[in-house]
C-alpha cells in the first residue's frame, strides 16, 4: 500500500472523529442549557405563530377567569420582532449562564420569577390588560448573575473583578432609575405597546432575593469561607 492510500483512511477516520468530538460537546452543551434553550425556542415559536400567541400572552381578565397558565406563559409573547430579538437575546446569555451555575435552582426560579412579576404588575398595574415580553426576567437574572460574580470574586479576595461587578451592579440600577423616572426602556422602541417599568424592578427583586438565598446556601456550606471574609 502506498504512503497516499494509508494516508487517506487516516484522514477520514480524524474528520470523523473530529466530527463526532463536535456533536457530543454540542449535545453536552444543549442537555446543560436545555431549560434555557426550550424557553427561547417557545418564545420564538409564540412569535411566529400568532394563534399560540394569543393563547399565551398575560391577559388578566383571562387569568382570573381561570387560564392561570397565562401568568407563566405571558412571559413567552412579544409584541414585535424587535422585541423578541433583545428579551430572547439577553434570556439566552445569561440564562445560559445562571442555569450551567445553578442547574438544579434554574427552573424552579424561573417559575417563581414569572408569577412574581405577573402578581406584581398584576396589583401595581390597574389600568393594564394584559403583558407580554422576558425583559422582568431578564432584569432578574442580570441580578442574579452578577450577584454570584460579586460574592465569588470576594470569596477568592479578587478586589479587581470584585470592583468590576459591582460597576455593573451600579450601571444596572442607573438604567432601572432611568427608566423608572422617564418611562422609556432602553435597548427597545417601545411606539407600539406601553413598557410595564414595574416588571423590570419587580424582576431585579427576585433576583436580588436570589442571591441572598445563593449567599445563605454557600456560607452554610462553607462556614470557614464566610469567617476569612469577614475578617478581611
Amino acid at each position: 500500500m502506498s504512503a497516499g492510500e494509508s494516508l487517506f483512511p487516516t484522514l477520514r477516520r480524524r474528520r470523523e472523529i473530529g466530527y463526532q468530538r463536535i456533536c457530543r460537546r454540542c449535545r453536552s452543551w444543549c442537555m446543560d442549557h436545555r431549560v434555557t434553550l426550550a424557553v427561547s425556542a417557545i418564545a420564538i415559536l409564540a412569535h411566529v405563530v400568532p394563534n399560540l400567541a394569543a393563547v399565551l400572552q398575560l391577559d388578566f381578565a383571562s387569568a382570573a377567569a381561570g387560564q392561570w397558565w397565562r401568568l407563566l406563559s405571558g412571559h413567552l409573547t412579544h409584541y414585535d420582532s424587535q422585541h423578541l430579538f433583545w428579551d430572547v437575546l439577553m434570556f439566552v446569555v445569561l440564562g445560559a449562564a445562571c442555569e450551567r451555575q445553578h442547574p438544579k435552582l434554574f427552573g424552579v426560579s424561573l417559575l417563581v420569577m414569572a408569577l412574581g412579576i405577573s402578581a406584581t404588575v398584576a396589583l401595581v398595574c390597574k389600568d393594564v390588560s394584559g403583558y407580554r415580553g422576558l425583559s422582568g426576567i431578564d432584569t432578574g437574572l442580570f441580578v442574579w448573575f452578577i450577584g454570584d460574580q460579586i460574592r465569588h470574586c470576594l470569596a477568592g479576595r479578587d478586589r479587581l473583578f470584585a470592583g468590576f461587578w459591582i460597576s455593573m451592579a451600579t450601571l444596572l440600577v442607573a438604567k432601572l432609575l432611568y427608566e423608572f423616572v422617564t418611562g422609556a426602556v432602553l435597548f427597545v422602541d417601545a411606539d407600539g405597546f406601553k413598557p410595564l417599568i414595574e416588571s423590570h424592578l419587580a424582576g431585579a427583586v427576585f433576583g436580588g432575593l436570589l442571591v441572598g438565598i445563593g449567599w445563605c446556601l454557600a456560607c452554610r456550606r462553607f462556614p470557614s469561607l464566610q469567617r476569612s471574609d469577614s475578617g478581611g
